[in-house]
């Protein structure tokens, strides 16, 4: 049988992960100039400057294994076209902060939004 002391809890875990995840959110996970960075077969294909006056253009990345098409609007990107058989990474839509990405496995695309301050420059942990 759940207790009052339970439900408190669950509602204090409940609201604590909310607040996490709205600050990733809005906050993003690295803070400055941000990019888009097309790799294909494992290889950078194009690297393009994101910003609220970014380019706005349509890519097309051919590989060995098939083509795909991507979209630059801005300070967001999306895969436009994939002629693979699934085309999850065609469903993802959008995305615009850094730290996120779009895989197109069958195609080996990935495109990936980086920022030049990284996470990675900070320090994640200290060991004696």
């Amino acid at each position: 049988m759940i207790t009052k002391g339970d439900k408190i809890l669950i509602v204090s875990i409940l609201l604590a992960a909310l607040l996490i995840f709205t600050g990733f959110q809005v906050y993003g996970f690295a803070d400055g100039k941000t990019y888009v960075l097309i790799e294909a077969d494992g290889r950078i294909y194009q690297k393009v400057s994101l910003g609220e006056d970014g380019p706005n253009l349509k890519l097309t990345v051919p590989t060995a294994h098939g083509e795909n098409i991507v979209e630059i609007n801005g300070n967001k990107v999306r895969m436009l076209y994939a002629d693979c058989p699934d085309e999850d990474c065609v469903r993802q839509g959008f995305i615009s902060r850094s730290g996120q990405m779009i895989v197109c496995l069958p195609n080996r695309i990935v495109i990936k939004i980086e920022s030049d301050k990284s996470a990675k420059d900070d320090v994640d942990a200290v060991s004696f």
